[in-house]
């Protein structure tokens, strides 16, 4: 609670409202959402989260585009504040948060897409704000958002490849190491390549998704093995 002063007297500033976590006001967006059922043609459940003051329902992605022009225009979910992917590993989700702010209401909708074919109907038609939104999330999921106006990356090169937040990405560059010469044979640890100290051979490919990389920019050219040896002392040892 703050306090601030006017006139020389303290004066209390009014607790924020908690009214969007009150029970009756969440029942009251479960019961708008009731013309959802006839609208899809099943029952959709309606699940209240515990302690976050929001609603959740799952869409089917066939029903998406038409479930929220009835979220937007008759009840009043007028922003688009996220759209966010979700790795399951056998498939892939899309997150949409919505807000209603004439009735302080929050509202989680969720789609699951096909195995392996990471499609979804775009919501810019709907909302302008999902442009950029869905241009993230396919920047950083892959998943492809059907009729988006400008679908392309947002955050990483055009040039880069992969996805960066699927749990498949490899983030790191392959990196092959030389054995130890405890490891080998002694006749091979005499050889003229094992003497060859602190030797690294990294792979060369375009930064982007793989088993086969390329470093972070700064790093010494690839296909060039650096030797270290060590330095002469005066009289040649």
């Amino acid at each position: 609670m703050d306090l601030t002063l006017q006139g020389g007297q303290a004066q209390t500033e009014p607790a924020p409202s908690l009214q969007a976590f009150q029970r009756e006001h969440l029942e009251a967006l479960v019961q708008g959402l009731q013309p959802l059922d006839a609208l899809i043609g099943h029952a959709v459940e309606k699940t209240v989260m515990p302690r976050g003051g929001i609603v959740a329902l799952e869409i089917e992605r066939a029903k998406l585009v038409e479930t929220c022009w009835f979220l937007r225009d008759a009840l009043g979910f007028t922003m688009l504040t996220s759209v966010s992917g979700v790795d399951m590993r056998d498939h892939l989700e899309v997150v949409y948060h919505l807000r209603a702010l004439n009735n302080n209401w929050l509202l989680q909708v969720k789609v699951k897409l096909e195995p392996g074919k990471p499609e979804v109907e775009s919501l810019v038609s709907v909302w302008l704000s999902a442009n950029w939104l869905e241009r993230e999330t396919y920047d950083l999921f892959g998943i492809v958002f059907l009729g988006h106006p400008d679908l392309r990356r947002i955050l990483l090169d055009d040039e880069f490849e992969g996805f960066p937040l699927l749990k498949s990405f490899r983030p790191t560059p392959m990196t092959v190491h030389d054995r130890a010469t405890t490891q080998v044979p002694p006749e091979e640890a005499l050889s003229s390549e094992a003497q060859q100290r602190g030797v690294e051979r990294v792979v060369a490919k375009r930064l982007g998704q793989g088993q086969q990389e390329r470093l972070h920019p700064g790093t010494p050219t690839f296909g060039h093995t650096q030797y270290h040896t060590e330095p002469k002392t005066e009289g040649g040892h």
